[in-house]
């Protein structure tokens, strides 16, 4: 997969099907979009691209900036080559940026820029200054500079629509199980691991201390998980109780 960064790298080819978003922790919502950007795509023998914003842009919209990340740009990388994408376009996320209109955008990034021949977005997606680019509102444009847009409805598990934010909050209280369910993975961390004060190896129970990569990222509710832990490639099952720098 191709990583770009700087919207001059890309030669524009209208032969292109995108979707775009932030896409943070790439749930089984984003991954039905993903598989059908690709799947289009290979049928019009055209390219795939994915465009997303680094920061997350919730962190730099003023009032909005708590937010912790379900996944990292690294994290994202990995996700999108499995599932066959092409080209991952990120935009740094700018306050100038956010002021720009959803046609600005749309003129500028996705017709005159990429080309395109077909977007591709989720039921509740929303873009540009104010959140006032819509699924409608690309309908309008895709008729003015001739590009097709495809609504991909909600992905419901257990009878619940998936969503980030329900991610967020079902790990926030501990509920892994429900967050692996609706992102279609365990919920995972990198790290480097630590010396700490040594006290459970004192008690016979010796444990492993984990700074995290990425100081954005979400970390679990306190409790006691069973976890499975990666070292040079070796998979370890644990089951710790979990402190602000302790595997869960």
């Amino acid at each position: 997969m191709k990583i770009i960064k700087d919207l001059q790298e890309i030669k524009r080819d209208q032969n292109s099907v995108i979707t775009l978003g932030t896409f943070d922790g790439f749930h089984l919502g984003h991954q039905q979009i993903v598989d059908t950007v690709v799947q289009k795509s290979r049928q019009s023998a055209g390219r795939s691209f994915l465009i997303t914003f680094d920061p997350h842009p919730r962190k730099i919209i003023p009032g909005r900036n708590d937010v912790k990340i379900l996944s990292t740009l690294d994290e994202k990388v990995v996700i999108l080559e499995q599932l066959g994408m092409e080209n991952l376009f990120v935009i740094n996320f700018t306050t100038d940026f956010s002021r720009q209109s959803p046609e600005e955008f749309v003129e500028k990034y996705l017709v005159k820029g990429i080309g395109l021949s077909e977007v591709v977005i989720g039921y509740d997606h929303h873009f540009g200054k104010e959140r006032d680019g819509n699924f409608e509102l690309l309908q309008k444009l895709g008729n003015k500079f001739n590009f097709s847009v495809t609504l991909i409805p909600e992905y419901s598990v257990d009878g619940e629509t998936v969503s980030s934010t329900k991610i967020r909050n079902a790990l926030l209280t501990g509920d892994v199980l429900k967050a692996g369910k609706m992102l279609g993975r365990h919920y995972s961390f990198k790290g480097t691991i630590v010396h700490g004060d040594g006290r459970g190896r004192k008690l016979g129970f010796p444990t492993a201390n984990l700074a995290v990569d990425n100081e954005d990222k979400l970390i679990p509710a306190k409790g006691i998980y069973a976890a499975e832990c990666i070292v040079e490639n070796e998979k370890h099952f644990v089951a710790k109780s979990w402190k602000k720098t302790n595997i869960p």
